[in-house]
């Protein structure tokens, strides 16, 4: 019996490795996360008071950038942040924190938007998750007489973000970014080769699958969720 289990769940595991590692199965994943979600059209830009753009993360060993930086995925974020502050004019939260005796991500967020142009930047540096993301963004969203934001961050996050930060009373405008998406959508060969950006998408959907269970489950058993960071 022990035997038969065993080699069940090493071809499941096998199985699925391959599934996650080809588009149809990434795209299939990530689609539902991220379809909903278009760019702001022009009556939702000028509904906005603000622009909150969350981080996404570090890339350390970054010598060129005195040793550390913001990550690709965050890049992603405050370039369309920029765009949208080009657009509007609107002050830009960018909201992250750190662990330990690190620099708070905002430091180095603040410095990408500063290149692109960004002249009005508060930096929110307590955040570790998405959760206090939105919790500590409130707060100074609030302090400035604010509550229509537009929320940027990767269109596959916003279903998560946006449900945090509306839990703090902040109306969210979606602006999404970043989507992720085949390079041919018909069923083919190339659609089943497996590939490390197919694997790459898969975690990235399967981490909010699970970020979103874990944050109802949170609110079910009636305490603020942790962990999670988008």
């Amino acid at each position: 019996m022990r035997f038969r289990v065993g080699r069940w769940l090493a071809f499941s595991g096998a199985l699925l490795l391959y599934a996650f590692s080809t588009p149809l199965a990434s795209h299939a994943l990530i689609a539902p996360l991220q379809n909903p979600y278009h760019p702001p059209d022009a009556p939702a830009l000028e509904a906005a008071e603000a622009i909150v753009v969350l981080g996404a993360g570090y890339r350390s060993g970054a010598v060129e950038f005195a040793g550390e930086t913001v990550n690709d995925l965050a890049l992603v974020r405050l370039r369309y942040a920029a765009a949208l502050h080009r657009r509007t004019g609107l002050p830009v939260i960018a909201t992250g924190g750190a662990a330990g005796d690190r620099e708070p991500e905002a430091r180095w967020m603040a410095e990408a938007l500063t290149e692109w142009g960004v002249t009005e930047i508060l930096q929110e540096n307590r955040a570790r998750d998405t959760r206090e993301n939105a919790r500590y963004s409130a707060e100074l969203l609030r302090e400035r007489g604010a509550r229509n934001v537009l929320l940027v961050t990767h269109a596959h996050h916003l279903p998560r973000a946006s449900a945090a930060f509306e839990h703090y009373g902040v109306e969210v405008i979606p602006a999404p970014t970043g989507a992720f998406v085949p390079s041919t959508t018909g069923l083919s060969i190339g659609m089943l080769k497996p590939r490390a950006n197919a694997m790459r998408t898969s975690w990235l959907a399967m981490h909010e699958y699970l970020g979103i269970l874990w944050y109802h489950w949170q609110h079910n058993r009636g305490v603020e969720p942790r962990g999670s960071a988008g």
